[in-house]
């Protein structure tokens, strides 16, 4: 039961991401940073699905294993999938920036005050 080093750090890399993404999504469900217990609920969500998911890694990767490579490919790219959708999801979601018009009034209003 030798790993592939290459294939150990993929794996710990691909359960941070399924960690990160787990605690943000619980951490913003129950109520953000303001609230401790969310915090506290969040880390144990997040690391016990890190140490599933590393698990189920771990296991694709030894000699005797019941999964297809179809299915092997789809538990390897959902953390990362999902972490690019949540990413364009929060990026669209941003309100418009305002934007800074200077009306005749405003220019107006600044010229009377220079020459106050």
């Amino acid at each position: 039961m030798i790993m592939n080093p290459g294939m150990l750090l993929f794996g710990l890399f691909d359960s941070a991401l399924a960690f990160f993404l787990v605690f943000q999504v619980t951490k913003a469900k129950l109520g953000g940073n303001q609230r401790s217990i969310a915090r506290i609920i969040a880390s144990i969500l997040g690391t016990i699905v890190f140490i599933i998911y590393f698990g189920v890694i771990v296991w694709f990767n030894t000699d005797i294993y019941t999964v297809s490579p179809a299915a092997k490919m789809v538990v390897y790219l959902a953390p990362i999938v999902l972490s690019l959708l949540m990413t364009a999801l929060v990026l669209l979601s941003l309100p418009p920036k305002a934007k800074e018009e200077n009306t005749e009034s405003d220019l107006e209003e600044s010229e009377t005050e220079e020459s106050d």
